[in-house]
């Protein structure tokens, strides 16, 4: 048995049974197992390795929500990076590991990572239009799904994406979903401070006749995302907001007197807001009056 397994099977003992356990993010704290792991896989390209480090904090507690899975469960990440992907096998167990990104319906495509020690990992990469697209799995599909930093980006239908996933998720599974909070202190820095609240709000220049829209479409509050849950049929067992990164510094805390001061609350006031929730029945609101008109 090599070092590396050795290691992820500690990481994943300590997973269990509790995985809504607190976060290893604090300032200070020495980086758990899993992030040297994680950024293993994010070595072949500048890109990657910087965009695994600015959210390292956020990947690693996405892995300790996550519940453990077995050699016959199927779990689906939305919006696959290849960033934690090979852990939810190595490290969590799941038999089968799938993956989904924006594309032409009906394609699929084979992505494979190798790690800095060698080690290799392939998924299938299902492509679709998460908030338009039938998803191309029958029903009760998978024992778990991840949505991470995926939802803000819809700007039609995000209620679809909330259906479809209550659709392929077997009774009882869980959906683990985090986005940015348009609550946390840094927002209310923002606006304070004259500034647009919004994590990524800026539109995408058009460069040589290439467009991307990475911006944000609608940024969230934890109470939104846990009336989202509810009326899309799940039961939520577990919210908290975190930080993206390791260390990072809390240069908004001046925010939490005033708050205090008004008698407005200070929890869940953290950048990224992580959710679990478990299928509990079928949607109960199609179209929520606070999100559509």
């Amino acid at each position: 048995m090599s070092t590396t397994w050795r290691t992820l099977q500690r990481a994943a003992s300590a997973l269990v049974p509790t995985p809504f356990r607190s976060p290893s993010s604090t300032a200070g704290s020495t980086k758990p197992p899993l992030s040297e792991y994680i950024l293993g896989f994010c070595s072949q390209s500048p890109e990657a390795r910087s965009y695994a480090e600015t959210h390292l904090a956020r990947l690693v507690r996405t892995l300790e929500l996550t519940p453990q899975g077995t050699a016959s469960d199927a779990i689906l990440e939305m919006g696959a990076y290849m960033q934690i992907t090979p852990a939810l096998k190595t490290a969590l167990g799941y038999g089968e590991v799938r993956g989904c990104y924006l594309g032409e319906l009906g394609r699929t495509d084979s992505k494979t990572v190798v790690s800095a020690s060698g080690e290799k990992f392939t998924c299938q990469i299902d492509l679709f239009n998460a908030e338009a697209d039938v998803y191309p799995y029958p029903d009760g599909r998978f024992a778990t799904v991840l949505c991470c930093e995926l939802l803000e980006h819809l700007s039609e239908d995000p209620m679809h994406l909330m259906s479809e996933v209550n659709r392929i998720l077997r009774p009882g599974g869980h959906f683990i979903l985090s986005t940015p909070n348009i609550a946390a202190l840094r927002s209310i820095s923002a606006v304070m401070n004259g500034y647009h609240p919004g994590l990524f709000s800026q539109y995408t220049a058009r460069v040589g006749g290439n467009r991307s829209d990475p911006r944000h479409a609608r940024e969230y509050t934890p109470r939104e995302i846990r009336q989202l849950f509810e009326g899309s049929g799940f039961h939520v067992d577990h919210l908290e907001t975190g930080a993206y990164g390791f260390n990072e510094k809390r240069e908004h805390d001046w925010v939490l007197p005033i708050l205090k001061e008004k008698g407005l609350a200070t929890d869940l006031r953290d950048d990224v807001i992580h959710i679990v929730g478990s299928k509990s029945g079928p949607v109960r609101d199609r179209y929520p009056a606070w999100l559509y008109v």
